[in-house]
């Protein structure tokens, strides 16, 4: 086969998965997919710009977004409209890590999951054609919000930055922590996120390295995105040494661990100041 005829296949099948990826057909079902790569190598980016084509593409679909209050708000990006959502209850704080001291920002308190979007109409405080940003209490309530989503009408979308926060592949014994209710967590979200898929439910999730994940969850997964620098899951049929000649912003999405495809995603800067959500 001549070049130009692997070229063309290979755009033909990243066609055909960046259609899938976005497709909403309820016999298909949702989307389990997770972004790897190391520091730097723009998996945030690679999550928003799936955002963002849902944005055009399903325009009436709500999406959400989970991340990890310990870390700076990745969500928060020049061009993409977001909206931050606690749960009551919660005493919530913003910091500025560009020039220092605390931040004003505005958020919005939910009562309950049905607050942000009512299992029987789709709609609730959260909106189209922007992030809702969510914060719990416990951070494990996300798995809980997925099973909520997925007794929800019509198609809905869930982001979930650094999943390893959730369900580590080894939980560390924390002093606050049970480990055992750890592993329990790490079980109720593979199985949560394997049904969720059938309910109509989009899972989209980044970590650094797939070894940094319960394993019970990668089989769950129907698309893995590889970036620059990542280990690449040993039944993939991605080739690591192409992986590391990825420049940032482009990555080989493999579906279901038989076809793959390059594709290419925006950059998307940080919108300043940088800040921090600390709930407690």
């Amino acid at each position: 086969m001549d070049l130009e005829r692997r070229e063309q296949k290979a755009s033909e099948k990243t066609k055909e998965i960046l259609q899938r990826r976005l497709m909403r057909n309820p016999e298909s079902g949702g989307i389990n997919s997770l972004t790897v790569g190391p520091p730097g190598s723009g998996k945030t980016n690679q999550l928003i710009h799936d955002a963002v084509n849902i944005f055009k593409h399903h325009p009436d679909e709500i999406v959400f977004w989970w991340d990890n209050p310990e870390s700076a708000a990745q969500y928060a990006r020049e061009g993409v409209k977001y909206e931050i959502f606690v749960e009551t209850g919660c005493f919530v704080s913003f910091r500025n890590l560009t020039d220092g001291g605390s931040l004003d920002h505005d958020f919005t308190y939910f009562n309950c999951f049905n607050d942000l979007i009512n299992m029987d109409t789709g709609r609730g405080l959260a909106k189209s054609q922007q992030l809702n940003v969510i914060y719990f209490k416990d951070k494990y309530a996300v798995i809980e919000f997925i099973s909520h989503l997925r007794r929800t009408v019509g198609f809905q979308t869930i982001f979930i930055d650094e999943l390893e926060c959730i369900i580590p592949l080894n939980p560390p014994k924390l002093p606050h922590e049970d480990v055992n209710i750890r592993y329990q967590k790490n079980i109720e979200f593979s199985e949560t996120a394997k049904e969720a898929r059938k309910d109509l439910v989009n899972i989209f999730c980044d970590t650094q390295d797939v070894a940094d994940i319960d394993h019970r969850f990668k089989r769950k997964l129907n698309m893995i995105v590889y970036l620059s620098g990542s280990k690449v899951d040993k039944r993939s049929r991605v080739r690591e040494s192409s992986v590391n000649n990825l420049p940032v912003g482009k990555g080989f999405v493999c579906y279901e661990r038989s076809i793959f495809g390059k594709i290419r995603f925006d950059y998307y800067p940080a919108k300043k100041p940088v800040f921090s959500v600390t709930i407690s």
